[in-house]
């Protein structure tokens, strides 16, 4: 049950975090650009799209007891905190770190959680 919650909860951060990325492509469409460059010009758009899809599939996969689960959480997790660092190393503004990086630590937590959680094979 345990791994369950967890899932679902990397699942739910995942999925404010894929709104989020889904949002800002949006915005910067509507003003004129082309999704080419709203998605890879600068690529964190893109970035955030994949981790937050990565980590919102291992919360679904961990939620719904299917296997790999708390793997993807991880590596969705890992890339929020990464692109934090590369975006901090790029001196960005530290409003537009803090969410990436709060969140990714987060979904890393959890998927630690759902990975070093025995696995319940009763159903």
């Amino acid at each position: 049950m345990i791994r369950r919650i967890a899932g679902a909860i990397v699942a739910l951060i995942a999925a404010w975090m894929l709104w989020d990325a889904i949002y800002a492509v949006q915005l910067i469409v509507s003003r004129g650009s082309p999704l080419s460059d709203a998605l890879l010009n600068p690529p964190t758009s893109g970035w955030r799209l994949v981790a937050g899809g990565l980590a919102l599939g291992g919360g679904l996969l961990a939620a719904l007891r299917l296997p790999f689960g708390g793997v993807l959480g991880l590596i969705g997790g890992v890339l929020f905190i990464a692109l934090a660092v590369v975006m901090a190393s790029l001196s960005a503004n530290s409003n537009m770190i803090t969410p990436d990086s709060i969140a990714g630590l987060g979904v890393v937590i959890v998927s630690g959680v759902i990975l070093f959680t025995r696995r319940d094979w009763v159903q």
